[in-house]
């Protein structure tokens, strides 16, 4: 009977499998990639003195990414220029990326800059849930002739897409 036990009791440990289950997980992130500002209207008014105008921060800009690698562009429909009718005023835009400077690959915008062309920040790190908030600033140079007076507007815009 003790050998009919034992042979039992091995038998038991052996087919124990049997009552086992396996369980495969899967789950599947979103992709995150977005780029807000925290108005979609500046306002500036040009004294007209010729005295540069610097309004620092003009807004602030909210990068989300769930991505480690991607890039936010900034561009102008007027090559960086105020307008209206015939008349320009050039502007230079400056994004402040150094809060988070181990995220930040390249910034194109470190300083001020007009955008002739489209410039990029280029980031290495995703980012938290709510997101990276860099400050965002406006310039206009000292300049000799008055401006045309009236109201100029411009368009930027600004992109994020996955490197």
């Amino acid at each position: 009977m003790k050998k009919f036990l034992a042979f039992v009791f091995v038998g038991l440990l052996v087919c124990s499998g049997a009552w086992a289950a396996n369980v495969t997980i899967t789950a599947t992130a979103s992709q995150v990639l977005s780029v807000a500002t925290g108005s979609t209207t500046w306002s500036v008014t040009l004294d007209n003195t010729g005295t540069a105008l610097a309004v620092s921060p003009v807004d602030s800009l909210t990068v989300k990414s769930s991505k480690h690698a991607y890039t936010v562009t900034f561009s102008s429909t007027d090559s960086g220029q105020l307008k209206m009718d015939s008349y320009y005023i050039p502007y230079l835009i400056k994004v402040d990326t150094t809060g988070w400077s181990s995220g930040v690959s390249t910034n194109n915008l470190s300083d001020y800059v007009q955008l002739t062309t489209s410039k990029t920040i280029v980031f290495s790190a995703r980012t938290p849930v709510a997101g990276k908030i860099f400050p965002i600033s406006f310039k206009i140079n000292e300049y000799t002739d008055y401006y045309e007076n009236g109201a100029y507007t411009a368009t930027l815009t600004i992109g994020i897409s996955a490197n």
